[in-house]
């Protein structure tokens, strides 16, 4: 009985040893089998998932990429196409379509200058340009009433300045010598000329249409009588200057007999380039005349007020502007020319150029323009 049950016991044994080989065998193998087996498939799974990734990442990467090419070269082409088209469309309208109308003009500020620009064939040309300090220099006296610094008015002259005392009104004057070879006498020649123009008269408004043929009348710049007083002198018409009824603005001198005096004394244009005539100015004194001004050529220009195309007052003359266009700055002298009908000469200075016209630009006779006046005395150039 005892030998039964213990082999009983160790039947039951081996049977459990057994079930346990059985199960760890089959679990080790088919199982590890097909892990491998899984692990493979799922490396192939991977791989070819990792595969299909990877191509599927490659064509989101290819799809993105290529949709953002295609979006770059969209922007590309869109913005180049925008840009070009534009570029083209504008450079067409401006090359194509006019902008003006020809013979219109225009200035421009840029840059500290005034550009001056004419419409030609439908486009705006540039003509010239201007310092911008240089057309408001007297602009802004204009506008604001300024007085300007003159005290380089004088300098740059070596020589020496004289003075004279107008009796009349007791107003002191600088006078120089000019003394040089001219061509035309065939020899040295002196004269004596005031450094400033004449400040002689009663200051009129210059919206007087009315005046007295009795007074002596002048006009200031900007109708203010400081710059009168201060080295721009005063402002005449021709027969103001030269003394004679204002009738004598507006006629042919030689018809009538208020003009007489003078037309007898001009007989012809050779006359009235050296003609010796008082006029407004002091006595033992004349208006400049043209030979005179010819012969005075050289740095005649101040160093004040110009800006531009300013002088160095070799000759110690002085000459500053006294009147202003939109482009430009100038001064205008009296000679003692008449020609026909209502025009005279008068001696031009522009801030736009170095040389003056000296030979004289016939105006009308009743704008206001300044005066110089040379004496009698030790003149060569009329003795």
């Amino acid at each position: 009985m005892k030998i039964f049950k213990s082999v009983l016991a160790l039947s039951v044994l081996l049977t459990m040893l057994v079930a346990c080989g059985d199960d760890s065998s089959s679990s080790v193998s088919p199982d590890s089998g097909a892990s491998i087996s899984d692990g493979n498939e799922s490396s192939s799974s991977n791989k070819d998932g990792s595969s299909s990734s990877q191509k599927s990442s490659k064509n989101s990467s290819s799809s993105v990429d290529k949709k953002s090419s295609s979006s770059e070269q969209g922007n590309s082409s869109v913005g180049g196409k925008s840009s070009n088209s534009s570029a083209v469309k504008s450079s067409s309208s401006f090359e194509l379509e006019p902008v003006c109308d020809d013979g219109d003009t225009t200035t421009v500020e840029a840059f500290g200058e005034y550009i001056y620009e004419t419409c030609r064939d439908g486009f705006w040309e540039a003509d010239s340009t201007k310092s911008k300090r240089v057309v408001d220099s007297l602009a802004a006296i204009e506008k604001n009433k300024e007085h300007p610094n003159m005290d380089s008015l004088f300098a740059g002259y070596k020589g020496e300045y004289f003075e004279f005392e107008d009796p009349r009104d007791g107003h002191k004057y600088k006078y120089i010598e000019f003394h040089g070879y001219t061509d035309d006498i065939g020899s040295h020649a002196t004269f004596y000329v005031m450094a400033e123009n004449l400040n002689y008269g009663k200051m009129v408004s210059s919206s007087t249409t009315k005046f007295d043929d009795k007074v002596t009348e002048k006009l200031c710049y900007v109708d203010d009588e400081w710059f009168c007083d201060n080295h721009f002198g005063g402002l005449y018409t021709w027969a103001e200057a030269m003394n004679l009824p204002k009738v004598c603005d507006s006629v042919e001198v030689s018809s009538n007999d208020a003009c007489k005096a003078y037309a007898d004394s001009a007989r012809n244009s050779e006359k009235m380039r050296t003609i010796v005539w008082q006029g407004i100015c002091p006595d033992g004194w004349h208006i400049m005349n043209q030979r005179e001004w010819l012969y005075a050529g050289g740095d005649l220009r101040s160093k004040a007020l110009w800006e531009e195309n300013a002088g160095y007052n070799r000759t110690g003359m002085s000459i500053i502007p006294t009147a202003r266009l939109q482009t430009d700055v100038y001064t205008a002298l009296w000679t003692p020319s008449a020609l026909e009908s209502n025009v005279a000469k008068a001696v031009y200075f522009y801030s736009t150029s170095n040389n003056a016209d000296l030979s004289g630009k016939e105006i009308t006779r009743r704008t206001f323009r300044s005066v110089r006046c040379v004496m009698d005395a030790n003149n060569t150039l009329i003795h």
